[in-house]
């Protein structure tokens, strides 16, 4: 390794104001070397300054990612997520220098879940905002600190999605407006969010995070990925509404289809499951004349999107207060066939939890336990068959967000779970 640089605290306190300009003029002057920067335990606790960081070290490349074996193994909590981004490469020019498929090159081979995160990009929400933008990085805790889960779970940051790649399902006006902000009020009301180059900053890594997971499971480094964050399936080709920028199944998917034509296309089209109470109305529309790409979605009848309602392959609305039982049985006499009549090559799960009884958007009364008996549903359909498999976030609103963020772990966890047991045997 051409350069080794310590940062800790004998070096630079991360109680000094200055230290995030400290750590530019440092990536200046090692800009394209090899380079490790580490910490002390002084890290663990300064997390305002950390959080001043994260709009650059979101910006450094990760082609060979630092285990956390390599370096002490007392680093522990926001310590170790700052190892993870100040990763062992190359520091581009600006921006990060791997593209999605290098991202997902990069990932080392895993017997369970590879996960993408976006949340080290903050976005700024007015004071009670009922978007709930800290779950992300809870879920995220949550996973990374579960003792069950090592060897078997693995997080690295998201890539952005590159221009070129947006473009395949968003025009180029809605990418230069959400780009530079030209947004009217109507527009950002739609969305749900105001804008700011952070919002923009952060779609770009979420969306990257769900095509990185593909590229992942159709290069065979794991058998599935996931994007801690995405499944944003409300967001159009020109607009984005329901707390959707862009739409990173169907760019991951678009993706797919363009460099993997011999796996997905007609023959073995790519399934879109999404089990969000919330009808992915963007999804389906991008869709609704491509056959490569079928849609299931087993959503609530009654639920947003009441005026921009679109039509999936495979639509089932479900009464209000729907519970486990009737919901389970829908879903396993529903989905079996899907996969036996398309017989799909790569699955999307859009895993949104909103259909949980604590939620406040989603007006059905699933429980935790059932949601994870519908986890495993999927799961279970694509191990049998020997599917790769990319799952996404979705919606969550719990009030208090523990009862989401919960559930959205069990996702993750589960997956993990039944993937790296299946692999071991």
């Amino acid at each position: 390794m051409g350069i080794v640089t310590a940062i800790s605290s004998s070096l630079v306190s991360l109680g000094d104001a200055n230290l995030f300009w400290k750590c530019r003029q440092l990536a200046r002057c090692i800009q394209s070397k090899s380079f490790l920067i580490r910490g002390d335990r002084a890290l663990s606790s300064r997390t305002g300054v950390v959080d001043r960081c994260r709009e650059w070290i979101g910006e450094v490349s990760s082609q060979r990612p630092v285990q956390l074996s390599q370096v002490e193994d007392s680093f522990i909590g926001e310590k170790r997520h700052l190892v993870r981004w100040f990763s062992v490469g190359s520091l581009p020019q600006t921006g990060t220098s791997l593209t999605s498929r290098e991202a997902a090159v990069a990932v080392k081979q895993n017997a369970g879940l590879v996960g993408f995160y976006s949340d080290h990009h903050v976005v700024p929400l007015p004071d009670g905002h009922r978007f709930p933008m800290d779950k992300y990085r809870a879920t995220r805790k949550l996973l990374e600190e579960d003792a069950a889960l090592r060897g078997i779970l693995v997080t690295y940051p998201s890539p952005y999605a590159s221009r070129e790649e947006l473009s395949l399902v968003h025009d180029a006006s809605y990418l230069d407006s959400i780009s530079t902000g030209d947004l009217d009020e109507k527009q950002q009301r739609a969305i749900g969010f105001p804008w700011s180059p952070d919002l923009w900053r952060r779609s770009q890594a979420s969306c990257g995070g769900t095509i990185a997971a593909m590229h992942a499971v159709l290069l065979g480094v794991t058998k599935v990925a996931a994007n801690i964050a995405g499944g944003t399936h409300h967001a159009f080709p020109d607009h984005g509404e329901g707390f959707c920028v862009y739409n990173d199944i169907a760019v991951a998917a678009k993706v797919a289809l363009n460099e993997y034509p011999v796996s997905c296309n007609l023959q073995s089209p790519i399934l879109v499951i999404d089990l969000d109470v919330h009808q992915g109305n963007g999804t389906s529309k991008i869709f609704e004349n491509d056959d490569r790409v079928i849609t299931f979605d087993l959503h609530g009848a009654k639920n947003y999107p009441w005026r921009t309602r679109m039509t999936s392959n495979y639509d089932i609305g479900l009464p209000d207060d729907t519970g486990d039982e009737e919901y389970l049985k829908v879903l396993n006499e529903r989905l079996p066939s899907v996969f036996e009549t398309h017989k799909p090559f790569l699955v999307f799960f859009q895993a949104g939890v909103d259909a949980l009884k604590e939620d406040s958007f989603g007006r059905l009364a699933l429980t935790r336990q059932g949601l994870l008996r519908r986890n495993h549903i999927v799961y279970s359909a694509c191990i049998t068959r020997n599917l790769p498999l990319v799952i996404t976030m979705g919606g969550g609103y719990s009030r208090p967000s523990e009862a989401s963020i919960q559930a959205h772990a069990d996702v993750y966890r589960s997956a993990a779970l039944r993937y790296g047991a299946a692999q071991s045997i």
